[in-house]
């Protein structure tokens, strides 16, 4: 069977499509610092990379397209740098289908075939019926979501999808998705997470879990809100899972676990009430499959066994976070640790015979050491501190007591009882110096669940006694441990933190308000059978809210006009919101600027206003995308216009402006500084226009690109930081049936249906891989319960291949690289 389209058609598609990526070079600006020098050095590394091995596009896309996102600093977000990446992607692909015949290495089931038909031609109607009448291409057809144009932006996710198909078909066999999908999938998601670790670290704080700071990560599409980063961690946690299950060695295992630590870590300080329901379904969905496998083995389970090992988690759990609430940090990392040196000393043959005389050598060592240990208040570092130390120092010894000791003649390790009674010895000084960091933190309220975590972990040494044990040393109880434990060290500081509670006390109210939402945009959905059937147009919620929302608020707008109509003097338009209320949330204008710290800069504009008197805030904020701080305002207030001059006449503006200590920092940590421009008034909306905008260092440098708006929106982004309701539909399957009609939601559905029951049938069968897969596309869905996922057209093409390569259906293999061409 062969995979490719015919020559005839695959060779002038490679052609269209390597003639689409040189013209979107050519106006693609490319002049971003740092950013765009990367951007430079990917494209054609990647195109070798391509003509090396053609296969490495199913590596590249999912590691690149989460964090290849320069919209912030370029101000395109229509046309994406992923977009050319794809466009040379399907230039060098097809032009391998095209070439001599070649097997498939995939094929699609007749029903899979015949839902994506349907799913197509949904798709081609919700996208003419968004996109037509054909508007003009002016300044602001490609830099509003209010544009028509739109439709398109949303709509290249699926195209992009049904052209990367002929590929998968070919490339992506038995062990093509193994070798290159899943490590891009891992590539992507610890980039993301490293993301997520570095804005906790520049702008909250890692251990400030009091702001309401949500991060973004590398989503420029959350600068309108949505949940992009909430729907990607959903798709990628259960990947990293697999990864721990499948590893082969000790340090694959250890990767795989920090990994796994590091996307659970940005997963639970996204504070995303949804995502943390996805994450619950994909565990209890892991279970179920074991349950299920168990029962299915050759000897089932003990349901007293199972039943056992759940009351010991639940019984952990629940003394960690007692541990947490009264001991902070401190105590429940110390805890963990003991718990986990519990675990692993639990499946040893430990020498009972020893334990008397090792944990009376510890009480005696413990005494003397504790004695010794000088003054607290005469030690620099808090480590040094008696409990600290004692307690790091016990935990050394036991890992080095339990690292594989000399090989025995026939090539085991020795682990005699000498070594295990030592460790006994260093378990105990663990006990000890648990419960005096519970004391030292929190005084003598902490001894009770640290002396309770003692004696759980007692417990857990009892182990061997079992017939059979709870568990042993093997690949798989260790890696489900080592994730409980991660999951645990990390969710019970966040759940127990003031801004999650918040979040969770006001569900109820926080669901009503969603409610209300959905049942508006119903009420704005046109009422015609064409409507109904095929959508009232892919992406077009933004301008149906905007001019037909039932409150007749007019949300914050931004857009680009040509003085007197002549396209040469180009100026930016802020409207501010009119609200019901009296108040709304403003739209803010925002660029990237390179400020030092402590410096005198000179911000000139010209500006005029029309209508009534609005307020122009200029502003040097710290922001990466959404929620400023430590912003310094420029002060400028607009004026009247002089008598007898027109009340539309430009009247030019300059002010000093101390950047104060924005800009300071190493250069890994230094919060980026954004220049902000936005417009507010009363409850009425009010316009402001703006331009010739500059900001000069003392030498005359210029930082700002673009101030003219000569080339439009280059350069420039913008950002609604709270009031997120106006963009987004807020449900995937609203969002489905509101711009797509019920065709496109039922064909979607089906397509949906026909991956999960695969998926299941492969799990069922013992395929990690499906179960993980599985598990990612429920994830997905449980967020889409409560955020309209697909409208970020990078994450929706991710979720579309996720469901495409659940549905392949790989055919005997075949040689995985060929020649170049």
């Amino acid at each position: 069977m062969r995979a490719a389209l015919p020559s005839l058609a695959a060779r002038p598609l490679a052609l269209l499509a390597g003639a689409a990526c040189v013209l979107a070079l050519r106006h693609y600006p490319l002049e971003h610092g740092w950013p765009g020098l990367l951007f430079a050095i990917i494209l054609p590394a990647y195109f070798l990379l391509l003509c090396w091995r053609p296969a490495s596009w199913m590596f590249c896309l999912p590691a690149l397209l989460p964090v290849l996102d320069l919209a912030p600093w370029t101000g395109w977000f229509f046309l994406e740098e992923i977009d050319i990446l794809l466009l040379l992607t399907v230039a060098c692909g097809y032009w391998r289908l095209g070439g001599p015949p070649q097997p498939a290495a995939a094929r699609l089931s007749p029903a899979a075939r015949t839902c994506l038909l349907l799913c197509s031609l949904a798709w081609l109607a919700a996208l003419l019926r968004g996109v037509l009448p054909l508007p003009a291409s002016d300044l602001n057809a490609w830099n509003t979501y209010l544009s028509p144009y739109n439709s398109l932006r949303l709509g290249k996710a699926w195209a992009w999808s049904m052209l990367l198909l002929p590929l998968l078909l070919r490339d992506a066999g038995a062990d093509g998705l193994r070798r290159h999908a899943l490590p891009g999938m891992l590539a992507g998601l610890a980039m993301v997470s490293l993301f997520a670790l570095w804005e906790r670290a520049v702008f909250p704080g890692l251990l400030n879990m009091s702001s309401d700071y949500r991060i973004t990560a590398p989503f420029s599409a959350m600068h309108t809100g949505g949940a992009a980063l909430d729907g990607y961690l959903a798709l990628g946690l259960p990947f990293a899972a697999l990864w721990l299950a499948r590893a082969r060695s000790r340090w694959q295992a250890a990767l795989a676990l920090l990994l796994l630590g590091l996307a659970l870590h940005a997963a639970l300080t996204t504070f995303s009430r949804g995502l943390y329901a996805a994450i619950l379904a994909g565990v209890l969905l892991f279970l179920w499959q074991a349950l299920a496998a168990g029962r299915r083995a050759a000897q089932p389970l003990p349901r007293r066994r199972a039943l056992l090992g759940l009351l010991l988690a639940g019984l952990g759990g629940t003394l960690l976070v007692y541990m947490f609430s009264l001991a902070g940090y401190r105590g429940l990392a110390a805890a963990v640790v003991l718990l986990a040196a519990s675990f692993v000393l639990a499946a040893r043959p430990l020498p009972w015979r020893l334990a008397p005389a090792s944990v009376l050598c510890a009480l005696c060592l413990q005494l003397l050491l504790a004695s010794w240990w000088p003054d607290p208040a005469r030690l620099a570092a808090g480590w040094l501190k008696g409990p600290y130390f004692l307690f790091l120092l016990a935990a050394l010894l036991l890992a080095a007591v339990l690292l594989p000791g000399p090989p025995r003649p026939d090539g085991s390790a020795a682990k005699g009882p000498a070594r295990l009674g030592l460790a006994m010895m260093a378990w105990t000084l663990l006990a000890c110096n648990l419960g005096w960091i519970a004391w030292h933190w929190a005084g003598s309220p902490a001894l009770l669940p640290a002396g309770l975590a003692v004696l759980l972990a007692a417990l857990m040494l009892c182990n061997r006694a079992l017939r059979p044990p709870l568990w042993q040393l093997d690949r798989a109880s260790l890696g489900i441990a080592g994730a409980a434990g991660m999951l645990l060290l990390l969710a019970i500081p966040v759940s127990a933190s003031y801004y999650a509670t918040e979040r969770f006390a006001t569900s109820a109210g926080d669901l009503q308000g969603r409610l209300r939402h959905w049942r508006q945009v119903l009420a704005m959905q046109p009422s015609g059978w064409d409507s109904r059937l095929f959508g009232m147009g892919m992406g077009s919620f933004p301008a149906t809210y905007y001019w037909h929302n039932p409150q007749r608020d007019v949300p914050a707008s931004i857009t680009y006009a040509a003085e007197g109509g002549r396209p040469g003097n180009i100026y930016v338009r802020l409207a501010s919101p009119g609200y019901s209320a009296g108040y709304g949330e403003l739209l803010r204008l925002l660029q990237r600027l390179p400020v030092q710290p402590a410096t005198r800069y000179t911000l000139a504009l010209d500006a005029r206003r029309a209508g009534a008197m609005p307020v122009l805030q200029v502003r040097l904020c710290q922001r990466q995308l959404l929620y400023p701080q430590n912003c310094v305002n420029a002060p400028l207030r607009l004026r009247a216009p002089p008598p007898g001059a027109p009340a539309t006449a430009w009247q030019h503006y300059a002010v000093e402006l101390d950047s104060a200590g924005l800009g300071a920092g190493a250069w890994l940590l230094r919060p980026p500084v954004q220049l902000e421009l936005a417009a507010s008034g009363a409850a009425d909306s009010s316009v402001v226009d703006v331009d010739n905008i500059s900001l000069r260092a003392p030498g005359g440098e210029e930082l700002v690109a673009n101030g003219q708006f000569a080339q439009a929106h280059n350069d420039w982004f913008f950002s609604s930081d709270h009031h997120h309701l106006p963009w987004h539909i807020k449900n995937l399957a609203l969002q489905l049936l509101v711009e797509t009609g019920w065709c496109g939601a039922l064909s979607m559905l089906a397509l949906m249906g026909l991956a999960g029951a695969r998926a299941q049938r492969q799990a069922r069968q013992g395929r990690c891989g499906a179960l993980a897969c599985g598990a990612a596309l429920a994830g997905f869905l449980v967020v889409g319960l409560f955020d309209s996922l697909l409208d970020v057209p990078r994450i929706a093409l991710l979720y579309y291949l996720m469901l495409l390569g659940t549905l392949l259906q790989p055919l005997p293999s075949h040689p995985a690289e060929r020649a170049p061409p």
